[in-house]
């Protein structure tokens, strides 16, 4: 068949699939939710971040430039983590870089609990802390998309997503309560260096918030431990009857042995390709579908959906809220993100991947010109720090239209391009090509992460609404991407994929 080059890769139809028991059905979303832990550990690093922060200006004299790049640090080496799981998984297995992330969170976690006064220790720990983050969420979409039935593949990936969500909010009311339980400190010290007594351990809150995540890491040790090895990867390995063991309890007897097959010949002679099976064939450029992840991982970062996280009192105080009330708008984000996810979870295999994607896209960008144009057209004050920012509380319509429009991009964003990306990441990719293209497109999801939480201090300093614009006309970038180049993989097993991007096993 003959393809426009601008014209988006079409979906193979798979007529006839068997249907997923039940049982099958109930192993599959186990699997998932051991994976998904990767989630939940994101929000519980986030608050033992958020707690430290003060503590870690008091006890080592950091300036607000080197804070900021300590906290940064572990996004930049979550680049590393993920550069590295998805290609190593193809040689040591799914499972293990899962095992290895949970070894990483806990240790990294403990030496950050005691690093005293030292930046460098802190920075030293936070790299490993970082890897083991940006490994362990990277790994997961492919993991869950290889343990899953076609037919609920897009849900189960997704689950990450709602316990990355759930983890923001549950450890964030932890870090909280522990903030709370602290007796007040002497003198002029934050209130996360007061001291708890807890096991017969007498050590400050920040070290609690960190010990804490080691005990998430020893949760997702034993999950990780637990559920079985990726059937594509024992496949690749010859290990075919562990392989259709696997199977059997996450997709069903039925057909199990043609499935083996499939997945064998998908893989063709090498069983897995690295970094150059990337490449075109003449070996000059990287093939279409790679381009495709690439586009997707950096889009859904560059979106701006982080500045909101990460600077979401921020931007409140800026909408006029004073600071408590600023933490109760955080908290009422944190619905509307949940809520959104559960309704892209129960979409996302019905209505497909394409449609949910250009509805989030337009809804952002919708969201984020009306965000602008209130904050560039409300009367400007100063700013303590120097500078100027929309002043919104002196207009009530005003602070309402930001922060609905706000919660709508929040909404179209959690519910579509939050979780969808991973999904299309975790399953576009063919068998021979998922490690090291997951590898790629992981890299460059945290990278733009980085890039947009070390920007936007920046940007909204200069000016907030203009920040708005910029992220809007990527958001309009993207529906033109999604038109264009996003496939739809709706009820397309992986081993259909190499049909997919009209690549042939050798």
């Amino acid at each position: 068949m003959t393809r426009s080059p601008r014209a988006p890769l079409a979906s193979p139809s798979r007529e006839g699939a068997p249907a997923v028991p039940r049982a099958a059905r109930r192993r599959a979303l186990g699997v998932a939710l051991a994976a998904s832990i990767s989630g939940l550990m994101f929000g519980w690093d986030a608050m033992a971040l958020n707690v430290v922060k003060n503590a870690l200006v008091f006890h080592t004299g950091a300036s607000a430039g080197m804070l900021g790049f300590a906290i940064a640090f572990g996004v930049l080496s979550a680049v590393l983590g993920a550069f590295l799981a998805g290609r190593l998984s193809d040689r040591v297995g799914r499972r293990a870089i899962m095992v290895i992330a949970a070894l990483l969170f806990i240790v990294s976690s403990v030496g950050t609990a005691f690093v005293g006064g030292s930046i460098l220790a802190f920075l030293f720990w936070r790299l490993f802390s970082g890897m083991a983050m940006g490994a362990a969420m990277t790994i997961a979409p492919a993991y869950v998309a290889e343990t899953s039935p076609a037919s609920m593949r897009g849900m189960l990936v997704s689950l990450r997503q709602f316990m990355l969500i759930v983890g923001l909010f549950v450890c964030g009311l932890l870090g909280d309560a522990m903030l709370a339980a602290a007796p007040a400190p002497e003198g002029d010290a934050p209130l996360s260096t007061s001291v708890l007594s807890f096991l017969g351990l007498d050590l400050e809150v920040w070290q609690w918030a960190f010990l804490s995540v080691a005990l998430g890491g020893l949760i997702y040790l034993v999950a990780s431990v637990t559920t079985p090895e990726s059937p594509r990867f024992l496949i690749a390995r010859g290990r075919l009857e562990e392989a259709r063991a696997v199977l059997v309890r996450t997709v069903g007897e039925d057909g199990v042995d043609e499935r083996v097959e499939e997945i064998a010949r998908s893989l063709g002679d090498q069983g897995g390709g690295g970094f150059r099976s990337l490449l075109t064939p003449a070996g000059t450029n990287l093939q279409r579908i790679v381009w495709i992840g690439i586009g997707l991982a950096a889009l859904q970062q560059l979106v701006g959906i982080n500045a909101a996280f990460y600077y979401a009192t921020t931007i409140f105080s800026t909408l006029g809220f004073g600071e408590e009330d600023a933490l109760q708008q955080t908290l009422v984000l944190t619905a509307v993100k949940i809520l959104a996810i559960v309704v892209g979870m129960l979409l996302v295999d019905r209505v497909g991947r394409r449609p949910l994607l250009l509805w989030g896209s337009v809804s952002m960008f919708a969201a984020l010109v009306v965000t602008a144009i209130v904050m560039l057209t409300a009367p400007q004050v100063a700013q303590d720090g120097g500078g100027l920012a929309p002043d919104l509380a002196s207009s009530p319509v005003r602070g309402v239209l930001a922060l609905v429009a706000l919660c709508l991009y929040v909404f179209a964003y959690a519910g579509t391009w939050g979780p969808i990306m991973w999904v299309l990441i975790g399953e576009m990719f063919p068998n021979r090509l998922r490690g090291a293209a997951t590898s790629v497109a992981g890299g460059v999801e945290w990278a733009s992460n980085f890039a947009v939480t070390l920007t936007f201090p920046v940007l909204a300093a200069w000016s907030i609404g203009a920040t708005y614009i910029l992220y809007a006309v990527v958001a309009l970038v993207s529906v033109g991407f999604v038109l264009v180049a996003v496939p739809e993989t709706k009820n397309v097993e992986l081993e259909q994929m190499d049909e997919l991007v009209g690549i042939r096993t050798r």
